[in-house]
């Protein structure tokens, strides 16, 4: 048996098309408090968030909120949430067919097919409903899991729940949360996929490349399948 394990954002679906991108007030201005506070009180609650400990928006939002001692201005962060939904479906909505063509080719040539993201629920929300569900035999959700990339445990339990061993499955990613290094640490053949973040770059394009760009690198989701092809056996 063979696999091929992918991660979600930015890999399978890309959440950083230019037509999704319009102004909108920060975050931190509509819970009244600096934006550069709001940014510090996010990263530290990046665990929380894809652990699962704090399952949605509005709870990150409330949290943050108490830590500053903010009254949370309950109106505005449902109006965030309901915000924040739509546009973590939106992704799902409008599939890159040649993703959508590679994951098919790749189940035609025998490759079970899973996937592993760090992701919270509102990030997941979407996906029973999206054309990618019936692809993907095996989604592995950090949020449902209470593990989060790059710790080899969770990509353990993918290779598990598809019958595979780790040594005959490969991990497919953007590169971030450092996850190629930590596919590889779990004994899985890691490629660093850059067909959506060369087309639109992101924030942390150069941060990924640092832990990458050690790892055999698909510019283009169509030559996925012989890339894999080509690894020693």
């Amino acid at each position: 048996m063979k696999a091929v394990l992918f991660d979600l954002y930015e890999t399978l679906v890309t959440e950083n098309h230019p037509e999704w991108h319009v102004p909108a007030p920060a975050p931190g201005q509509r819970l009244g408090m600096p934006q550069g506070e709001f940014n510090r009180e996010w990263a530290a609650r990046y665990g929380a968030r894809m652990s699962g400990r704090l399952p949605l928006y509005g709870d990150v939002l409330r949290d943050i909120c108490r830590a500053c001692r903010i009254d949370p201005p309950e109106e505005e962060i449902a109006s965030m949430q309901a915000e924040r939904a739509a546009a973590k479906a939106r992704p799902f909505e409008r599939l890159d067919p040649a993703v959508v063509e590679t994951l098919r080719a790749l189940k035609a040539e025998g490759y079970r097919i899973g996937l592993v993201s760090n992701a919270s629920r509102d990030e997941t929300a979407a996906w029973d409903s999206s054309g990618l569900s019936a692809l993907v035999e095996e989604p592995v959700f950090s949020c449902a899991e209470g593990l989060v990339k790059p710790s080899p445990a969770i990509y353990r339990v993918a290779c598990d729940r598809l019958g595979v061993d780790a040594g005959a499955a490969f991990f497919v990613g953007d590169g971030g949360s450092d996850e190629l290094r930590g596919a590889d640490s779990a004994g899985l053949k890691a490629v660093w996929a850059t067909w959506f973040i060369e087309r639109w770059p992101w924030d942390w394009v150069g941060k990924a490349a640092r832990t990458s760009d050690a790892f055999p690198r698909c510019r283009r989701v169509e030559e996925l399948p012989a890339l894999l092809e080509s690894f020693p056996a």
